[in-house]
């Protein structure tokens, strides 16, 4: 019985989300009016859907987002849109100028919409058939069946100096966090995109995912975790401006506390100079994944004791400069109390202290960077043994390489 009417009220909230978000859109007609050009399958209330593609039906914000992207590109840099959907804010790009604009598309549907842009904008555009923040699962796939998808969605990119301007502007809806994690371990690893040089990104965020990242223990304790420390440490990160969920399908079953969710638009650029040299990134990437994240029962100084012996002392009184240091620390001082400046002093502490250099701590990356070479290149031998278009389709996961 409880589960049935578990089950009704969820029916009733979803109902009802759908409801007010279609009578906000028919309140105005021009959003009424690109709902018609929507595929069916992105008009459905879906959760699942909605975790992976986001599109946009209102062609006032994408006036509002292209702006903002121009003003902040130059003729220099690829500009690119992914979960390009009905071509709203690529069209607004090109109409102010971009000379350029890459299109990356996985629906079949809206695919056959964005090639009349060639027509119309001739020689202006290229289309893809990717959604480009799933580069992450391409390059996943790569290794498992040996294609090239990835370098397919990275066609005639130039590789940059970190220093110089971003090597490539890309704006579109980013339903999860997936590529923001992905971009961390490319620089950590210095790997796949990281090596392009810097990539700016104007994201379209979940309220709730630009929180996580955002957040400090002050302010959600529940919500901070080790992509929100290394994501303040990494990036420079402004939010823009913030719109309606209800003009982006397809809509979600969510909660009662998640029902007027908003959107959020956010500039997002890697930090052209970090305070600690760019060979310490993957000792960093271990060093927050590893203690950040171990309860409240991880207390610093005889965590980071255990694994850099002799550090201890450093970590109580610290023997460098530190722009933001945690007041009286103690033997009792959690990591979980500690701001992403703050985690990063401590890491400079202990990556500065004599005996690091034969620490169990450097050790362990050591070991986890082979666990992970060979875990990926036995994974890759026993997909070969077996049909890697199957095993693909099985995972549904797209097979294309990606450029028409």
């Amino acid at each position: 019985m409880f589960y049935k009417a578990h089950f009704c009220a969820r029916i009733s909230i979803i109902r009802c989300y759908s409801i007010n978000n279609r009578a906000f859109v028919n309140k105005h007609p021009n959003l009424s009016q690109m709902m018609k050009y929507v595929p069916k399958e992105y008009q459905k209330v879906s959760s699942k859907v909605a975790q992976e593609y986001l599109y946009l039906i209102c062609p006032q914000t994408a006036k509002i987002i292209a702006e903002h992207v121009v003003n902040s590109v130059n003729d220099n840099q690829i500009v690119a849109e992914t979960n390009v959907g009905l071509g709203l804010i690529t069209s607004e790009l090109l109409d102010r100028g971009v000379p350029i604009v890459r299109m990356y598309e996985s629906s079949p549907e809206f695919r056959l919409d964005l090639k009349n842009y060639d027509s119309k904008y001739q020689g202006r555009v290229e289309l893809f058939t990717k959604n480009f923040f799933h580069l992450p699962r391409y390059s996943t796939m790569d290794t498992l069946d040996g294609h090239n998808r990835v370098d397919s969605l990275l066609k005639n990119i130039p590789r940059r100096s970190w220093t110089d301007d971003p090597v490539m502007t890309v704006v579109g809806t980013m339903p999860n966090t997936s590529f923001i994690r992905y971009l961390i371990k490319s620089l950590a690893l210095q790997r796949g995109l990281a090596l392009y040089g810097r990539i700016q990104m104007f994201a379209i965020l979940k309220k709730h995912h630009y929180n996580v990242l955002t957040t400090t223990p002050e302010q959600d304790l529940r919500l901070y975790q080790y992509t929100s420390i290394l994501f303040q440490l990494l990036f420079d990160y402004e939010e823009l401006e913030t719109f309606p969920r209800a003009i982006f399908l397809p809509w979600e079953s969510v909660n009662k506390k998640k029902s007027s969710e908003e959107m959020v638009l956010v500039k997002i650029n890697f930090k052209k100079q970090f305070e600690i040299p760019i060979d310490k990134i993957l000792h960093l990437y271990y060093f927050i994944n590893q203690f950040s994240n171990r309860g409240n029962k991880n207390f610093i100084v005889s965590t980071i004791e255990k694994w850099v012996p002799g550090c201890g002392a450093n970590i109580l009184v610290p023997t460098m400069k530190h722009d933001d240091y945690f007041s009286d620390i103690t033997l009792f001082t959690k990591f979980r109390e500690l701001t992403p400046p703050q985690m990063l002093a401590i890491f400079k502490e202990m990556i500065n202290a004599p005996s690091y250099s034969g620490s169990p701590f450097k050790d362990l990356i050591e070991n986890e960077l082979m666990k992970s070479e060979t875990m990926e290149t036995d994974l890759a031998d026993a997909i070969s043994e077996r049909k890697p278009k199957k095993v693909m389709e099985k995972a549904n996961l797209d097979y294309q390489d990606g450029f028409e």
